[in-house]
């Protein structure tokens, strides 16, 4: 999902059902694509917003036990130092078992991982989810887009 808020903020957030060994490397590319889309030739470099790439995974990348990996560019030599550029790539991770985010974020990742939660967002979110799965146009349409998007087998 691609979605910028009313501050320009850009978020692109994916599923990611299996560790395929290439999410550092698919964050990268990620990233090329929405910095392309957010700056035009002949623009100041000042000009690209605060972007945010989310991957949520039912799976620990990192094997530490974090629900939540935040990455931001430092400098190896002096961690003090920050290079502020705008963007951030974050792994959730549903299999966490630190206290490392909020209430609300862990009854989500629970959701994610299949667990029951009584929170009030995520029961929303899953009767959303059950509506969503019993509309057929919008199945349809997402059929249509996955088929388009898988490679061809010979």
């Amino acid at each position: 999902m691609y979605v910028k808020d009313n501050q320009n903020i850009v978020y692109n957030i994916e599923m990611r059902v299996l560790n395929t060994g290439n999410l550092p490397r698919r964050l990268r590319y990620y990233q090329s694509m929405i910095d392309l889309q957010l700056i035009d030739k002949g623009q100041p470099y000042s000009k690209p917003n605060q972007s945010y790439i989310i991957f949520i995974c039912p799976f620990d990348l990192f094997e530490k036990g974090r629900h939540k990996y935040t990455f931001k560019p430092i400098c190896e030599e002096d961690t003090s130092i920050y290079l502020d550029d705008g963007a951030a790539k974050i792994f959730l991770n549903a299999l966490g078992e630190m206290d490392d985010v909020s209430s609300d974020l862990k009854a989500f990742l629970d959701y994610v991982s299949g667990k029951k939660t009584d929170n009030d967002f995520v029961e929303q979110l899953d009767k959303e989810v059950k509506e969503a799965r019993r509309n057929r146009e919008w199945r349809h349409k997402y059929m249509t887009l996955l088929m388009r998007e898988r490679p061809m087998s010979r």
